[in-house]
């Protein structure tokens, strides 16, 4: 199977307790999001089965199957989960996943290739693009007025004010 049949939903931070819990921080919409897709499996294919126990400090409680104290759970620490990609919903209306922004070229208005698209993040206030260069990395906000289109068939993005954007990461430097 590829790579790009499996798609990260989260990583495995830290034992929760003495039981052998885990807590994951989940890049799905919500904590139960990473078991809704079906099987989850590590970075060796392996399936892993987990049920969810809740929810602290914005990090998905889970239990382990065959993982029966902190000390085995310790060892799971910074292991990233994976679903198979056909497995997520169908999206709609020009709607992407943030993988699939990752590794695309970042264009003006102009057409002009200003970086390449290495990380979508987000810390609270929106989803945010860090766009790479020959020269240097800069953050631009992915919000509506910043976004004219998506192209994954040309492995593009077209956005306005980019100009904006690296002015401003050049003023702090």
């Amino acid at each position: 199977m590829e790579e790009t049949d499996f798609i990260c939903v989260g990583i495995i931070a830290s034992p929760h307790g003495v039981d052998g819990h885990i807590k994951i921080k989940y890049y799905t919409e919500n904590p139960r999001g990473i078991i809704s897709y079906g099987k989850v499996y590590n970075k060796d294919r392996e399936i892993v089965n987990l049920k969810y126990k809740g929810i602290s400090k914005n990090l998905a409680i889970y239990e382990v199957e065959n993982i029966l104290d902190r000390n085995e759970a310790n060892l799971l620490k910074g292991e990233y989960l994976f679903v198979k990609r056909k497995a997520l919903p169908k999206l709609k209306n020009n709607e992407v996943y943030h993988i699939d922004l990752i590794g695309l070229k970042a264009l003006n208005e102009k057409s002009q290739i200003f970086g390449i698209i290495e990380n979508v993040s987000n810390y609270g206030a929106g989803d945010i693009l860090e766009i790479k260069n020959k020269k240097k990395s800069f953050l631009v906000p992915l919000i509506s007025k910043n976004l004219n289109s998506v192209d994954l068939k040309k492995k593009s993005i077209c956005l306005s004010n980019l100009d904006q954007w690296l002015n401003i990461s050049e003023e702090k430097n």
